[in-house]
């Protein structure tokens, strides 16, 4: 299948990418970091994996949805890139970045949806979320509430589609040890609000919490294959493991 992995140069994007790449699938793999798609593409080229990559912000509301058009068809989309957002009591950050966040991981994830169901003829669309969608978590509230309409998103999608065989699903990875939760385990800060955050991270990493990035990858592989099709507008997390 042909599979379009956005912020699949890095971190845990990375980790999905080697995972479907391992699965034999053919991957489109987008990102903002030039350097990073071109490691990328290198390493997994040399693995023997069929794979191509394109600079794609999220930012930019067309960027995502004019690659998807031009490439003739995609299989699967895993809406991935996403930001952190800042950090702080929702009153006392800047403004700009909390909507920025909006703008990248809601609006980018649903052009780049909707740009997908247009040219697809069946398929699945997997958006990755967060356990911050489903519950909260103070002092990230742009990312907190982003995932939260992203999960809303994905349960409308699932209904609208009903009568053609594209699947929308949410995909919680879990906690995992790398990017925005690795980081927030060995922020070494004087600002309280990041030290807030990484003494929370660090105490549910030593109380077990995390998932262990392999795991978060198989699964994903697996709902890329259409195991879970059958759960379309339903949020599928490390339990389903």
């Amino acid at each position: 299948m042909r599979v379009l992995v956005t912020g699949g140069a890095k971190e845990l994007g990375r980790a999905f990418s080697d995972a479907l790449g391992a699965q034999g699938h053919q991957l489109v793999i987008t990102g903002r970091d030039q350097k990073a798609l071109a490691t990328a593409e290198a390493e997994l080229t040399a693995q023997g994996v069929d794979v191509e990559t394109h600079v794609a912000d999220l930012g930019d509301p067309g960027a995502t949805p004019k690659l998807i058009e031009s490439l003739g068809g995609i299989d699967v989309l895993v809406n991935n890139g996403a930001l952190g957002g800042p950090i702080g009591p929702t009153w006392q950050v800047d403004e700009n970045d909390w909507w920025h966040t909006f703008e990248v991981n809601l609006r980018g994830t649903a052009f780049a949806a909707n740009a997908a169901i247009r040219t697809m003829t069946s398929g699945r669309i997997i958006n990755v979320v967060s356990n911050a969608g489903v519950h909260r978590w103070p002092y990230v509230t742009a990312y907190s509430v982003s995932k939260a309409a992203v999960i809303k998103l994905g349960e409308n999608l699932a209904v609208e589609l009903k009568n053609r065989p594209i699947a929308v699903l949410s995909y919680d990875p879990g906690m995992v040890d790398i990017g925005l939760m690795g980081r927030g385990c060995d922020a070494d800060t004087d600002d309280p609000d990041l030290w807030r955050i990484g003494r929370w991270a660090r105490s549910q990493r030593a109380d077990g919490r995390f998932t262990p990035v392999e795991q978060s990858a198989g699964l994903l592989a697996r709902i890329v294959s259409g195991e879970f099709d059958h759960r379309s507008g339903g949020l599928i997390t490390p339990k389903d493991a």
